[in-house]
Parts: structure tokens; sequence; C-alpha cells
């Protein structure tokens, strides 16, 4: 139906399941991986879920935020702030996951205070396991193949130690600025 453009298509839909959040992106990621195979459909999954979460987290941040100031108590935002706002390693893992329902996460992260830095490591790192593993779902498994469980191992352990990096760059940070 849509020939040559037709991944950019499948992108687009696949951004549109994440803002629309009542589209099940269980199906969209199947379909990614029946259509295009285990890692070019992971790949269309890959950059329309990372692309749609940037956005949901942005909308979320412009107005979420602003009717959240409006409607809620600000005790009660402070202590949402406190708990969502440092957690992006929890948010990576939901992310890493192929059958968790994370497309909600990334609005409830944008009302958050989390900066946008930290939520777009988590979603970069985070949706490759989700992106590949719903891929390869759609078209089959093979775990046989050697690059599936690097790219899997790597994606794993990779955010961890770039979260941890971070954590420990803000302190050095905080200690400088204090000395």
């Amino acid at each position: 139906m849509f020939g040559v453009v037709a991944p950019i298509a499948f992108v687009v839909l696949q951004v549109l399941q994440v803002i629309i959040t009542p589209i099940n992106h269980y199906s969209v990621g199947f379909i990614g991986g029946f259509i295009y195979g285990p890692w070019l459909g992971g790949l269309l999954n890959y950059i329309g879920r990372v692309i749609g979460h940037v956005m949901a987290f942005t909308l979320a941040r412009i107005w979420g935020r602003k009717i959240a100031d409006r409607f809620v108590p600000r005790d009660t935002l402070d202590k949402y702030d406190k708990y969502v706002s440092d957690k992006s390693l929890i948010l990576f893992f939901m992310y890493y996951l192929p059958l968790f329902p994370d497309d909600e996460l990334s609005y409830l992260a944008g009302l958050s205070k989390m900066k946008f830095k930290i939520f777009l490591w988590a979603n970069i790192f985070g949706h490759v396991g989700g992106s590949l593993g719903l891929a390869y779902l759609g078209s089959g498994i093979d775990t046989k193949d050697i690059l599936f469980w690097f790219l899997m191992v790597t994606t794993l352990v990779g955010f961890p130690v770039v979260y941890y990096l971070m954590k420990i760059s803000k302190k050095s940070k905080v200690e400088i600025e204090i000395n």
C-alpha cells in the first residue's frame, strides 16, 4: 500500500501508538517483526518508540505539569517529584522488558521533575530490549543468533554502567562546588 515509504509509515504508526496510549504497542511491535523481520523490524520499532516517548515526555512536561500545578496540591506534587524524578534506572528496566506496558511511563516522567537528559538515556538504552524483543516475537524467535544475545546483554549492562557514571559525575560536581 505504501511502497517505498512503508517503513516511514510504520515508524509514524509506532510514534502514534506511544502518544495515543490505548493503541496496543505489543501488536504494533509484533507487526514490525512479522513484516520486516527481527532486525529491520526491531530497528523501526526502536526508532518509532524512542521518538514517541520523547514526544510524550515533552507533551507532559509542557502542558501536563501546568495542569497538575493547578489541580494537585503542592505537597502532593513535591512528594511525587521526590519519588519519581531520580528513578531513571527503574524507568530503563521498565522500557527494556518487551512485555511491560510502558507507554504511559513517559507521560508520568514528563510530569515529574526528572531531567530530560536522564530520561533520554533511559529511553535510548531501554527501548533496545523491548523493540528487539517484540520484533523477534513477531518474526519467530531465533535465540541461536549470537548478535541477538550480544545486543541484549550489552544494553542490559550498558545503561546501569552509564547510570552509575552519571551518579558519580553528579556527586563529584557537588563536591567541587562545595569546596
